[in-house]
């Protein structure tokens, strides 16, 4: 199958080739871009088939398999399905107060299930509002953290270009010298 695409393509391109080659002006141009789009694509179907093929069959298979087992599941749901119902079929005499009961009971239940879930859900709301409230804290922690850091950055470059601006090579001696009689005055 994989070869007689692959023929399939190749004459394909060999025409194309021939095609825009029997063109007058322009033709070897065109001719060059038909042909290298073909090796281009005859080099996709090769890569394909040798990396892919596995692949792709063991995902096909793996699908049929899930698919058989959820049909077998599915059968065997159904087969207690009906058997359940032939249980009921055969109680159906007096079943009449006993339904009216269950569906009370089911309406309760049901009512209460709802509750759990309004409660549930309303917690993972609340839980998802501090979370996020939590990180936009955080966030904001950070961004304070980040701008005070530009800031001192920049005042140190600021700081730096203005000393040296107005300190010259006398003046910078004249530091050193006080800085270092202070230096020995202290120790």
């Amino acid at each position: 199958m994989l070869k007689k695409i692959f023929l399939t393509a190749l004459l394909g391109g060999i025409s194309g080739v021939a095609l825009a080659s029997g063109n007058g002006e322009g033709g070897s141009l065109l001719s060059f871009d038909m042909l290298f789009k073909t090796i281009n694509f005859l080099l996709l179907l090769y890569l394909l088939n040798r990396f892919a093929r596995k692949p792709i069959a063991k995902m096909l298979s793996s699908s049929a398999e899930n698919t058989k087992k959820a049909t077998e599941d599915a059968k065997a749901e159904l087969e207690e399905a009906k058997q359940m119902l032939g249980d009921y079929q055969s109680k159906l005499a007096n079943l009449e107060k006993e339904l009216e009961e269950r569906k009370s009971k089911a309406l309760e239940i049901i009512e209460a299930e709802k509750q759990q879930l309004m409660s549930d859900a309303e917690e993972q709301v609340k839980k998802l509002e501090n979370q996020s409230q939590a990180r936009i804290e955080q966030d904001i922690i950070k961004a304070k953290a980040d701008i005070r850091e530009f800031l001192v950055n920049e005042s140190v470059k600021l700081a730096e270009e203005t000393i040296s601006k107005e300190i010259n090579d006398k003046a910078q001696k004249a530091l050193l010298t006080n800085y270092a009689k202070f230096l020995k005055e202290t120790a």
